[in-house]
């Protein structure tokens, strides 16, 4: 059964007041790049209680990625706003769940300068918070999806001839992703997190 969600005002607010605050706090000498990213999900989605078997699914994700680096120091910030397909198997006979957020991931960056070979290839290290608002979502009856989770990202990636990025990540669920109303247990409510890897490819312009 499909249903469709609506991002709340108080969402709004609160995601622009970081991105606001993460703006006003970098030094006027950060230099400033937009991008376009894609890539592939493999989700698993963990449960509290050994119910249902699961099993990892290929998604989708793409979108635009704002980079900020401070030069010399090599930290830096990088945020992007990517609508992601998602999609997992929950059991035999309700193989696929879908799902579609709007991701808007907010990391904190370190980037491995050397001066002979940082214009060819620069190796980093990533980790922040990823917020992701769900679009729509299919799935059985019995599941009752959240309209927002957070995870916890954190992941390696590589910088190639100043343009290409490319990267891996695994984002951590740290909140309630969705519930499940299992019926053959008494009607016992089983509580899930969203955990997935995500492997990406930008170009930086």
């Amino acid at each position: 059964m499909g249903h469709f969600n609506f991002i709340d005002n108080n969402m709004d607010r609160k995601i622009l007041f970081v991105i606001l605050l993460i703006a006003v706090s970098l030094p006027t000498s950060a230099q400033v790049r937009l991008g376009v990213r894609g890539g592939i999900t493999i989700g698993e989605m963990r449960f509290d209680r050994d119910i249902i078997d699961s099993d990892n699914r290929v998604g989708y994700t793409g979108g635009l990625v704002l980079d900020l680096n401070i030069p010399v120091i090599g930290l830096g910030i990088e945020a992007s706003a990517m609508f992601t397909h998602r999609n997992n198997r929950l059991s035999d006979d309700y193989r696929n769940y879908k799902r579609h957020y709007i991701d808007i991931p907010l990391y904190a960056r370190y980037r491995l300068t050397l001066p002979s070979v940082e214009k060819i290839v620069a190796p980093y290290a990533f980790t922040g918070p990823c917020f992701s608002i769900l679009f729509s979502d299919e799935g059985p009856d019995s599941y009752d999806t959240s309209r927002t989770c957070i995870s916890w990202d954190a992941g390696l990636g590589v910088d190639l001839f100043n343009h290409l990025r490319l990267s891996a990540t695994y984002g951590l669920g740290i909140s309630r992703a969705m519930k499940y109303i299992d019926r053959e247990y008494e009607g016992r409510v089983v509580h899930g997190k969203d955990s997935h890897w995500t492997i990406n490819a930008a170009w930086l312009f």
